[in-house]
């Protein structure tokens, strides 16, 4: 008897030893390289395709990242790192260096600038082991109440695009992985990750979707995030036609798009849409990933489709290539390292670029002969907390962690100014108390997430403000906010100015001006604040935005005029907020936060019937920001494109040239002032009437000039493709109507220096991927 189970199990070894082979073929091990994805694909278990396509959780990186892919060392494929950084390198581990927001580098409309920025992020990335950079981050500035719009760049889909597009070349320069988010109309923080937006073709096209097209034919962005609301009913991460038939068969993204995190409902349906990673990746999508290509409701080609892209990721990934240099040591020792890192490898050299982006980026509202400071002012009183504590940036993933953070004060006293010593005795004892108690404090979820908050404004009262007046030659006066993700903002205490603040500056205004010394009110905010009612108060308004680690030292060049302010508005700044056509389908009332929902907890469903908050309706259409306003000729406190200058700048009559495919623009700009300056020329276009209603004008392209010297000139060149002139139309696609362009160029939508008629163009039906032959 036991003889005959040694024979059966000898000719059972002899039978599967036969047929080891092709078991192996099946899930043979090899390793990855770029000549064999299709081999290490067909190489994978079922399992291991579904965990590639699945992060590895919420805490899975090394390097303190937002997340990470996982690592497969049986087919030699190393994890990815996924680090936040629409304003710099987001690392729990380590300190890095805090850029200025989109907002403000937007402000610079300057795209070799913001594509430095983008390299120095880039090499920091390789210099900490980040492969891919969650950044930049660019939906439109519908409302100015959106808690994230200090992350995105503007109201107008072409500087949007555009900047974009600056950005990710500067990112991916060494390799670095950029990711264009939120895709998209993600307008709006309240309810975000259930949010229905319900717009119409055009309006979506024309100016939710336009930016991001216009970076991915721009800039080829190595990944896009999907957003976390729906559009007309369907899930962005869940939408085919959006990720696959727009993004990739309309507009060639040849990519990974991965989620936003937690983001989407039904793991299945977002592979089969061609959300292709999903991030930071849950057990419960793993497995209904897995049970779906089981039941034959998820085709296994499809997994093996994300899967491809993944695997093109990784082996275009900084840690493929170390992978690849650990395992040869003497091509490793040959990598050109240093040269690739060059200007992102030091602090310093990364200080000093965020320090010359964030001059650029601030803009010069109001100035009645009180900036510069001329040299007889040493002595500045200075006043508001956010003269002491700068607010660098905003909350959430748009936030760094950095060592340092220069505040107005310090800038202004390495500068050589003298702060006065009362008042920062005042406001440092005053910001110390505040945070003893906040670290005393129980803190539930929301303030463990959102940080302490800026602390509120005090009183310094009228005879301290009356002594500092007498004492020092001039006041400078700090708004602080602090916004981000998560929530919107509110109307009251943070759009409009509080009590205290509105008090402050008019006391300091009537102790200064009284004794014929000038008040600067410096505006350190994420989003744009109401300024019509008090605008007329102090000497000068600089909007400083929230610009990075250091904004105190980029103020202080500004104050000194070390710096000729040369930022301009990327959006418009309204009288009130009713004036906005979206303002009435805008969230109105706070949503408290679902932690647990969004941090992939599956929630009791709630009606869906909720205005503004479980639904939005983009009812203004297309008319959004200055379309909106120069369209209606609404009133504005400060136009789009507006910005001043410590000089002026006179625009020569300009040259057109028309080509089969492209507009070319050139114009003389002088500078008839006594500083060097730089001006920002921006083109707008009226088109004809014709298929579809227009609004009075559009941005079509725009230049800023070098640096101008006093009574010198420059001619700068702007190309406008004709493509740029079509509208969307739903049962046709874009189209240029035919009839006479308008072409008008200045310095902003409302201050027009020079306008141009252009002869017939004919009508253009453009072909289903957008562009011209």
């Amino acid at each position: 008897m036991l003889m005959k189970k040694i024979i059966i199990l000898l000719l059972t070894g002899l039978f599967l030893g036969s047929c080891a082979p092709n078991a192996r073929s099946q899930h043979q091990t090899v390793k990855l390289n770029k000549s064999n994805p299709e081999q290490v694909l067909e190489a994978m278990t079922l399992k291991e395709k579904v965990n590639l396509l699945t992060g590895e959780g919420l805490f899975g990186s090394s390097i303190g990242a937002a997340g990470a892919t996982k690592k497969l060392s049986r087919l030699g494929i190393p994890s990815l790192e996924l680090a936040d950084g629409p304003a710099g390198l987001r690392l729990r581990s380590t300190a890095t260096t805090w850029y200025p927001s989109a907002s403000l580098l937007a402000s610079t409309w300057d795209t070799s600038l913001v594509t430095a920025v983008g390299k120095a992020m880039g090499a920091e990335a390789l210099a900490h082991g980040a492969d891919v950079i969650l950044g930049p981050a660019m939906n439109i500035h519908r409302h100015p109440l959106c808690g994230r719009n200090y992350e995105y760049y503007s109201e107008d889909p072409l500087l949007t695009g555009i900047m974009a597009s600056a950005m990710v070349r500067g990112i991916q320069e060494n390799g670095t992985a950029a990711c264009l988010k939120h895709y998209a109309a993600n307008n709006q923080e309240t309810n975000r990750d259930n949010n229905n937006v319900i717009a119409d073709q055009r309006t979506l096209h024309e100016i939710y979707f336009r930016g991001f097209e216009i970076a991915v034919r721009e800039s080829f962005p190595k990944t896009i995030m999907s957003s976390y609301n729906r559009i007309n009913g369907t899930y962005t991460s869940e939408d085919s036609l959006l990720l696959t038939g727009i993004l990739r068969d309309q507009w060639g993204f040849k990519g990974l798009v991965m989620s936003d995190w937690f983001g989407g409902r039904n793991a299945p349906a977002q592979i089969l849409a061609g959300n292709d990673l999903l991030e930071p990746g849950r057990g419960w999508q793993r497995r209904a990933i897995l049970k779906a290509v089981r039941k034959g409701t998820l085709p296994e080609e499809a997994v093996n489709i994300s899967v491809r892209r993944v695997l093109g990721l990784v082996l275009d990934s900084h840690a493929y290539r170390n992978q690849m240099d650990d395992n040869n040591p003497a091509g490793a020792e040959n990598a050109d390292n240093d040269g690739k890192i060059a200007d992102g490898k030091t602090a310093a050299a990364n200080r000093h670029i965020a320090r010359k982006a964030a001059a650029e980026g601030m803009v010069l509202l109001e100035n009645r002969n009180a900036l510069p400071f001329n040299d007889s002012i040493s002595r500045i009183a200075l006043f508001g907390v956010s003269s002491y504590r700068m607010v660098a940036g905003g909350v959430g993933s748009g936030e760094v962690y950095t060592d340092q953070v220069i505040s107005p004060a310090e800038g202004l006293q390495e500068a050589g100014y003298i702060p006065d010593a009362q008042l920062t005795e005042h406001y440092q004892s005053y910001i110390d108390s505040v945070d003893r108690a906040y670290k005393r404090k129980w803190k539930s979820i929301s303030q463990r997430i959102m940080g302490q908050a800026l602390p509120a404004e005090t009183d310094p009262g009228t005879e301290v403000i009356a002594l500092a007046a007498v004492e020092n030659q001039a006041a400078i006066v700090a708004i602080g906010r602090r916004t981000g993700e998560f929530s919107d903002r509110k109307i009251e205490g943070d759009y409009l100015l509080t009590q205290e603040e509105k008090e402050l500056i008019g006391n300091v205004c009537k102790a200064f001006q009284v004794l014929e010394k000038p008040v600067i009110v410096v505006l350190n905010v994420g989003g744009i604040v109401e300024t019509a009612s008090w605008s007329g108060l102090p000497d000068a308004l600089l909007l400083a935005w929230m610009p990075g680690q250091e904004g105190g030292r980029a103020l202080a060049n500004i104050i000194s005029g070390k710096e000729n302010p040369c930022g301009r508005l990327p959006v418009t700044i309204p009288v009130h907020l009713e004036d906005l056509a979206s303002h009435k389908n805008f969230p109105q009332e706070e949503v408290p936060v679902k932690w647990l929902s969004m941090m992939g907890k599956k929630q009791k469903k709630t009606t869906a019937d909720r205005p503004n908050i479980d639904y939005t309706i983009y009812e203004e259409g297309i008319y959004v920001g200055y379309r909106d306003f120069d369209s209606h000729r609404k009133e504005v406190a400060y136009p789009f494109g507006y910005g001043l200058s410590y000089t002026s700048f006179r625009y020569s009559p300009p040259v057109v040239r028309m080509e089969s495919d492209r507009i070319i623009v050139q114009c003389r700009i002088s500078n008839d002032g006594a500083r060097a300056g730089r001006e920002v020329v921006q083109v707008y276009a009226c088109a004809p009437e014709g298929m579809a209603d227009k609004p009075y004008q559009e941005l079509k392209g725009f230049a800023k000039t070098p640096r101008i010297g006093p009574q010198e000139s420059c001619e700068i060149q702007i190309i406008i493709p004709i493509d740029r002139l079509s509208s969307y139309v739903p049962a046709t696609g874009w189209v240029v109507d035919p009839g006479k362009y308008t072409l008008r160029i200045g310095s902003s939508s409302r201050n027009i220096q020079q306008e141009i008629r252009l002869p017939g163009i004919p009508g253009l039906i453009l072909p289903p991927d957008g562009r011209l032959p």
